[in-house]
């Protein structure tokens, strides 16, 4: 939840003033207050070698931690990392430049420079070396006097010999400063470098603990003189005064924290012109959901935490979309695993593990109830499909066609004339089926019914997703109620129009005709209102809501994408089976588990972007102010922990 701060004012004498920082830090739940617009300086020299040297040592492999490290000097261990790193990267690029040297000049042969020269001399002749494309040689004369030498790398190697220096069209001369046992040699030296430069690495990886000790340390120090920097001093640097935010659930330490002290505090008045910092406090799943929404903002003080709401949502969507119970179970071995192996981990890597195994048993739940594992296609008739909730509307819908004989009925008896003699929807969703080519029977009837109810639950959370954010809203934005009421109106009305049968309709018993009559009226009398009700709270600007019906009709659209992602997703997984079927046991095996790694990775990274878009982006539009700014107390930094 989103925590109000209160703005305090401390006045105390300058004897105070070390004592009482110190208790802030060790305490921290003080946001003191820069007065002063400073630009943000960088930290300190010495505090970025740290960092840089621990960053260069995390590329190191794990390794026992020193014991003895009480003489050891930080300055001299950060001085010998950072410049080990970069000889190790200069070498790393003298080793690349040879490298390709040797490459460009092995075709030649091995030979002696210093001997090529003395022929020269005492021959009175130029030893040149030429290299022409092969495609390039087929198409040309290639001169007499040139020695053919080898042919690599798509390229033909030549040799001259002659009384001159010689230059030959489409060729180019190639100049050589070392010879490539000379070159050999080189590199050599320039791996044993590397060598020594990644033993020193691995020695100085033991000390790795050690030096995040320091670096906590030293910003910890730095971040108390900084904000002792923030204070006025009155009457010749005897007294000091300072503002500070407190979370008002903080506000009971405040005074234990002065104790002893000859510091007065008082509550002062915010001013239009402060930045209040926004404190959330959350716990568990909240936590997690905490992490998802500084993804995208950070929410303002007006605004309501979203972090449960954006948690739960996320992990339906993810679920929705990644529609398959097999994979669900999967990610959450996976997920386990991953617990109990890095139980080390710090605290984000802790809360991110524990958000991926909810949303992976999330995977699971909705996998069951849409009746999908593996791509698997299962008969209407088969157990497993008793537990699935799509399963059991299909068959609700079957015996509202039955019952009703509409038009949708009388077109699937065009198709399936058989059907006339069937009473009970467990046998028409069954006889409605047809033999394909490969042998295996499509139930048209069943599939039919199974995505336009996939398809309606999609528009039904997007229905339900952004009334919530309306209500959310309600207490900002009046019209929110208004629009509440239409788009509820709106879901009732619109099947009417184009034709259709709608969950309300074979799900709740409620007839279309009802169902019609109830929708308009609410969708105009909730538009009526949510006009009004504008007009009301913003006067004459409140006409800018006769466009909102646009915002709303294409955000609820957009959630669609639930829909079209885990039918897409479904399809891939059922034809990467039917491939492996295909052709034989060994190369099919190979194909289904390539084929559904692919899903899952894609089905994850879809699941990913459009699971938060959906919030973010949809949700967010109608009840979401954002652009905060975190609270960032003085406080004692740690390693570890929560």
């Amino acid at each position: 939840m989103i925590i109000p701060v209160k703005k305090y004012l401390f006045v105390g004498v300058n004897e105070d003033l070390e004592l009482f920082f110190k208790r802030a830090q060790k305490k921290g739940f003080i946001e003191f207050i820069t007065l002063k617009k400073r630009k943000r300086k960088d930290l300190p020299p010495h505090l970025q070698k740290r960092l840089l040297a621990l960053k260069i040592l995390h590329k190191q492999p794990r390794v026992r931690q020193e014991k003895n490290v009480k003489d050891l000097n930080t300055d001299k261990l950060c001085h010998l990392v950072i410049e080990a790193e970069n000889c190790h990267e200069k070498l790393q690029e003298e080793k690349r430049l040879l490298q390709a040297e040797i490459a460009r000049i092995s075709p030649l042969g091995d030979f002696s420079l210093k001997e090529i020269r003395e022929i020269e001399r005492e021959g009175n002749r130029k030893i040149q070396f030429f290299c022409v494309k092969q495609s390039r040689a087929k198409k040309m004369v290639i001169p007499s006097e040139l020695i053919f030498l080898s042919t690599e790398y798509d390229m033909d190697y030549y040799m001259s010999i002659s009384q001159k220096v010689e230059s030959y069209s489409h060729m180019i001369e190639m100049h050589l400063k070392k010879s490539l046992s000379e070159l050999l040699k080189e590199i050599k030296v320039v791996e044993e470098a590397l060598k020594s430069c990644e033993r020193e690495f691995k020695e100085n990886r033991a000390y790795i603990d050690f030096l995040k000790e320091d670096l906590i340390k030293g910003l910890n120090i730095y971040h108390l003189d900084s904000s002792k920097k923030e204070i006025v001093s009155h009457m010749n640097e005897a007294l000091f005064s300072i503002e500070g935010w407190i979370p008002k659930n903080r506000l009971h330490n405040l005074f234990p924290l002065l104790e002893g002290l000859a510091i007065h505090t008082e509550e002062v008045a915010i001013e239009k012109e402060d930045r209040i910092p926004t404190y959330m406090e959350n716990k568990g799943l909240g936590k997690a959901g905490e992490d998802l929404v500084h993804i995208y903002d950070t929410p303002a003080i007006e605004d309501k935490d979203p972090s449960t709401w954006v948690f739960w949502s996320f992990a339906i969507f993810f679920a929705m979309i990644i529609s398959d119970a097999g994979y669900g179970l999967i990610f959450l071995a996976l997920a386990l695993f991953l617990r109990k192996k890095i139980s080390y981990a710090q605290a984000s890597l802790k809360r991110f593990l524990r958000l991926f195994t909810w949303i992976s048993a999330s995977v699971i739940v909705w996998g069951i109830l849409a009746g999908s594992y593996f791509g698997l296609e299962l008969a209407p008739s088969n157990p497993i499909n008793q537990a699935s909730l799509i399963h059991i509307l299909a068959l609700k819908k079957g015996d509202y066609h039955l019952k009703n004989q509409d038009e949708t009925y009388r077109e699937f008896i065009t198709s399936f004339p058989k059907l006339k003699e069937v009473t009970s929807s467990k046998a028409f969703i069954e006889g409605g089926k047809k033999l394909m080519p490969n042998g295996q029977v499509e139930y048209r009837i069943y599939n039919e019914f199974r995505d336009s109810i996939f398809m309606e639950i999609a528009l039904l959370i997007g229905v339900l997703h952004i009334c919530l954010s309306l209500l959310k809203n309600g207490r900002f934005h009046y019209a929110g109620f208004g629009w509440f009421m239409a788009i509820i109106g709106g879901y009732l009305y619109f099947p009417n129009l184009l034709n259709a049968t709608s969950l309300v309709h074979f799900a709740f018993g409620m007839s279309k005709e009802s169902a019609f009559g109830i929708g308009l009226q609410l969708l105009w009398i909730g538009a009526f209102s949510a006009l009004l009700l504008s007009l009301i709270q913003y006067r004459f600007k409140g006409f800018i809501e006769i466009t909102k019906p646009i915002e709303l009709f294409a955000d609820i659209l957009s959630y669609l994408r639930l829909y079209a992602l885990g039918l897409a997703g479904m399809i891939l997984a059922y034809t990467f089976n039917g491939m492996g079927e295909r052709v034989g046991f060994v190369a099919g095996f190979f194909i289904i588990l390539i084929g559904h790694m692919i899903n899952m990775v894609v089905g994850v990274m879809g699941g990913t972007i459009h699971g938060l878009r959906l919030n973010f982006i949809e949700w967010y539009h109608h009840c979401f102010t954002g652009g905060g700014r975190l609270f960032h107390p003085l406080k004692l930094l740690k390693i570890r922990g929560e």
